[in-house]
């Protein structure tokens, strides 16, 4: 069996196993919005679309897209760390591992596999839902239209416009995301190997104790809180994007613009936090895929 068609026997025994969480939960969300929209829209429950700041359809599709984007990625964070929780050990409590065994590939490789569904794989699998609800959205605003005239309607040309841009800058957010909490959810992975499920509470519970630990050691002698709980703080905060440039986003009249968003993210990531955080991750994935190797026979 060459490499490639190892790895896509792992991707596609993943997807199966974890097609319900990243797939079939998702579709029927966006089945239950579908519903929810158009009978906002047949029952006429749409007022107060006169008070919108800047009255135009282009621009009600915009931030609506993006609403329902930032939606998505908090299920999208939700899901993988419960995905995370249980990935590691899983293959333990069923006959998965049987599977795993016959394959020619080191425990390293499957849990590499396992890492990279969790943080790229699965999240394109609700990113791809998400663009369909921005489509769906599309067409609400333009039904919506036909009650409410005057904000007019959004031609094809100028929705497809928008919805690149949005889609584009969605993209982005979610792979620059995924790789800043990529050393916490391997953290969660990497416990999984050793406790199975009790690693999601552990996961907090164990840097939660390191800085009570070392408060009560070192009390009045660092900043507050202590060094770990302000690292973690700080970690815990993807601020790529600070509030003026939310404020711009939904209160600028003009066309959404991705690149403008994306080069702000750019430049005000932390690339050396983030260069640390998946060496990090590397490094735990490495320890239990060791752990497993020794582990299980």
């Amino acid at each position: 069996m060459t490499a490639f068609s190892s790895w896509r026997a792992l991707f596609v025994r993943e997807y199966l196993e974890h097609r319900v969480a990243f797939q079939w939960a998702p579709l029927g969300i966006l089945t239950l919005l579908a519903i929810s929209g158009l009978s906002a829209i047949t029952l006429r429950r749409i007022e107060g679309l006169e008070e919108f700041p800047f009255f135009s359809a282009a621009k009600i599709f915009e931030l609506g897209y993006l609403v329902l984007l930032a939606l998505w990625l908090a299920y999208t964070a939700v899901t993988v760390f419960f995905y995370f929780g249980d990935a590691f050990s899983a293959d333990r409590r069923n006959n998965a591992m049987l599977f795993w065994k016959s394959m020619p590939v080191s425990d390293a490789k499957i849990l590499s596999n396992k890492t990279l569904s969790g943080l790229l794989f699965f999240p394109a699998i609700v990113l791809v839902v998400g663009m369909v609800s921005g489509l769906l959205f599309y067409l609400l605003v333009n039904v919506a239209a036909y009650l409410a005239p005057v904000i007019g309607f959004l031609n094809p040309l100028d929705g497809l416009a928008s919805f690149v841009q949005v889609t584009m800058f969605g993209a982005v957010i979610l792979l620059f995301t995924m790789m800043w909490y990529a050393p916490f959810f391997a953290w969660v992975g990497g416990l999984s190997s050793v406790f199975g499920r009790w690693s999601m509470p552990l996961a907090f519970v164990i840097p939660g104790l390191l800085a009570v630990i070392e408060n009560i050691s070192f009390f009045g002698q660092g900043p507050r809180g202590g060094y770990i709980w302000q690292y973690l703080a700080y970690r815990s905060n993807y601020a790529a994007l600070n509030e003026a440039d939310f404020e711009l986003m939904f209160m600028n009249s003009q066309p959404f613009n991705a690149s403008f968003y994306i080069s702000r993210m750019v430049q005000h990531t932390d690339w050396t936090q983030m260069g640390i955080g998946l060496g990090f991750a590397v490094l735990v994935i490495w320890m239990a895929s060791e752990y497993r190797r020794r582990r299980i026979a």
